[in-house]
């Protein structure tokens, strides 16, 4: 129950933040996220990595919203998505993947009046989410290959490319597949 509380605590105040209209709601914002950092033990090193990450779509965004909508809307926005990016990070680092799909299940308990399993639910979401990591090891090792080979990552090579890496997801997702098999949940 506290896993559900915690994912619509995080679903509420993600959500209320791009409703805030004025600066000082913003920087309260700024301040609950720095308390929550200190509370759950987050690392500054590892929440400026993660934000480096993600400038690029926000100077994207703040580019384009300045141009559609001025240049003071724009910085909003950017700085929403900054705070709106730094709360998931930090639920993200608070909260294990069979914790999402645990929440995810029990948020689906209503779903079983028309005859949905939400265990069938919550293993898909767990499947995919654990699946994120190794398709993240997958890209960097299938890039790095490509560099030791002297092929460059471009749009004639990416034919290429593409069938090596689903061929290695195939694998991955089979070696999955036989798992859960195995392990006694049934056929897929």
């Amino acid at each position: 129950m506290k896993n559900v509380i915690m994912f619509l605590s995080f679903v509420i105040y993600a959500t209320f933040i791009f409703f805030i209209n004025n600066y000082t709601l913003l920087l309260i914002v700024l301040l609950l996220n720095v308390l929550a950092m200190i509370i759950f033990q987050i690392h500054l090193r590892g929440t400026i990595r993660n934000l480096l990450k993600i400038l690029p779509f926000v100077l994207f965004t703040v580019v384009i919203n300045g141009i559609l909508s001025g240049y003071e809307y724009a910085i909003f926005i950017g700085i929403k998505l900054i705070l709106v990016c730094n709360i998931t990070y930090i639920y993200s680092k608070t909260t294990t993947v069979r914790g999402i799909a645990g929440t995810i299940k029990i948020l689906c308990l209503p779903l079983k009046l028309i005859k949905i399993n939400p265990e069938e639910i919550e293993l898909l979401v767990c499947i995919s989410l654990s699946m994120i990591p190794i398709l993240k090891k997958e890209y960097s090792q299938l890039k790095e290959a490509c560099i030791v080979k002297g092929i460059k990552i471009n749009s004639k090579n990416m034919k290429i490319i593409l069938a090596k890496a689903m061929i290695s997801i195939m694998k991955r997702v089979n070696e999955i597949e036989e798992s859960i098999i195995e392990k006694g949940y049934g056929e897929i």
